[in-house]
């Protein structure tokens, strides 16, 4: 009996191992310009995934074009414009910035944040009855950005 073709095209994989590196970008496949920075992008991450088919054929697998990212809660922000809300991105992702190159050394020129945007979402944890408003923050990984970002804003919330 033949397989149905959506199953035909489907790749599985058990995963053994995963980590990530920090390449230069690949034209056309990966991320290379940061509009929200408004410029070229130095290093993109690469996930790499390590394990065997389902027919015992070793696999190791590299993921393009997937950024970490956090979401820090925003619902006590009134913003009221676009404008508004551009103005305070602008401002949540320059302080991240200065705060992580601050941490690094003086000629420190790596990009951390690729962009942000403002999300609607429901807390993670417990029950809540209605959305809140987030800023969802896309950043090039580092070994402990995520640790410093929560000592920048004291607390970090997910959805």
């Amino acid at each position: 009996m033949e397989k149905p073709k959506s199953e035909s095209n489907i790749f599985s994989v058990r995963i053994v191992s995963i980590d990530h590196y920090m390449s230069p970008p690949i034209t056309d496949l990966d991320i290379s310009y940061s509009s929200f920075q408004g410029g070229v992008v130095n290093e993109v991450p690469v996930i790499r995934i390590f394990g065997s088919t389902p027919a015992g054929q070793k696999t190791c697998l590299h993921v393009h074009r997937a950024l970490p990212y956090l979401y820090i809660s925003c619902s006590d922000i009134s913003l009221e414009t676009p404008e508004e809300g551009d103005k305070y991105l602008r401002l949540i992702s320059s302080a991240i910035e200065k705060a992580l190159k601050f941490k690094g050394s003086a000629g420190n020129r790596r990009q951390h944040v690729h962009g942000c945007s403002l999300v609607r979402a429901r807390k993670f944890y417990g029950y809540h009855p209605t959305e809140e408003l987030f800023v969802k923050i896309y950043l090039y990984p580092d070994g402990s950005t995520f640790v410093e970002i929560g000592f920048i804003f004291s607390i970090v919330e997910g959805p």
